[in-house]
């Protein structure tokens, strides 16, 4: 139970769900269909899991896991491991299952989202599926070897979580429009911050089984450990530059994006070379925006 346990994975799987509620946000205001957006939520919470759990089966199947490596922990120096986040494991000992557990769990969480996708499209329509569907599509093939492939090692993941803002934008308004497209942007170069701080800790492993992603790219050019880390943060700080320009007419969601500017700067300027406390920082401070846009769209703010 604890090795399934692990697999929430709390931020990103806030990161999806908030960043699902905001398409449905920014589609009707506060006028959301919950009947409808509770199902959406449910979708997605089980997609999300299924990559999850295919995230750790591919890793094991590609001889990521080492004798003695707990389950997401990483090796970021040759002498030894350490936990992900910086703060202790997500789930403290939790075990690495065999992979039949794994290929088990991914069959009963596809059952069940791809039920609910279904029913969800005899409400409000069949694009609906073909939406979820590329999101789901997106993050398997990722585990299973698009992270090989120069430049998706670094996007597919966030593509997939656009496509979570997509489901929740569609299923309140029934269309996709060059609104949501434009407000996908930043959030894609903020995603692309939070993924390339999530693979730095994993350097040395990436580069091991030929991994292409941003932080091998630049190791296998000479940069520090340090160093990668600057330049992991720059698409987070061009993401809610854009924000802050796109919403000067609303004064208010502006001074939401300047916060979290600021939320970014302070924790890139923390000590942290290895990374680990970065991402959480990061993905905090992207949370902080989409709670801050939640409530200013509600009238709260």
């Amino acid at each position: 139970m604890l090795g399934y346990l692990a697999e929430l994975r709390i931020l990103p799987l806030s990161l999806l769900l908030l960043t699902c509620l905001l398409g449905g946000f920014f589609a009707v205001g506060p006028n959301v269909d919950w009947n409808i957006m509770g199902l959406v939520l449910l979708n997605a919470f089980c997609f999300l899991y299924t990559a999850h759990l295919n995230d750790t089966y591919w890793d094991i199947q590609k001889g990521e896991y080492e004798e003695d490596r707990k389950l997401h922990s990483i090796r970021f120096r040759e002498n030894g491991y350490l936990p992900r986040w910086g703060f202790g494991y997500e789930i403290p000992n939790a075990p690495i299952l065999p992979k039949g557990y794994y290929l088990a769990g991914m069959a009963f969480s596809t059952v069940i989202g791809v039920s609910v996708m279904l029913y969800i499209s005899a409400l409000i329509g069949w694009f609906y599926s073909a939406i979820a569907l590329v999101g789901l599509l997106l993050a398997l093939t990722y585990s299973a070897g698009l992270d090989k492939i120069p430049a998706l090692g670094d996007t597919m993941w966030e593509v997939g979580v656009l496509f979570a803002l997509y489901c929740g934008y569609y299923s309140q308004k029934l269309a996709l429009d060059a609104f949501v497209i434009q407000l996908s942007i930043p959030l894609l170069l903020a995603l692309i911050s939070v993924k390339a701080l999530d693979s730095l800790p994993d350097t040395l492993v990436d580069n091991r089984v030929n991994k292409q992603t941003l932080t091998v790219f630049l190791y296998r050019r000479g940069l520090s450990p340090s160093s990668i880390r600057h330049v992991c943060y720059v698409p987070a700080y061009a993401a809610f530059l854009i924000l802050l320009f796109q919403s000067l007419q609303m004064p208010r969601l502006a001074l939401g994006a300047a916060l979290t500017v600021g939320l970014i700067a302070s924790s890139h300027a923390m000590m942290d070379p290895e990374g680990r406390r970065s991402i959480v920082a990061v993905s905090l401070s992207i949370l902080f925006f989409i709670v801050w846009a939640l409530l200013y769209i509600s009238g709260f703010i």
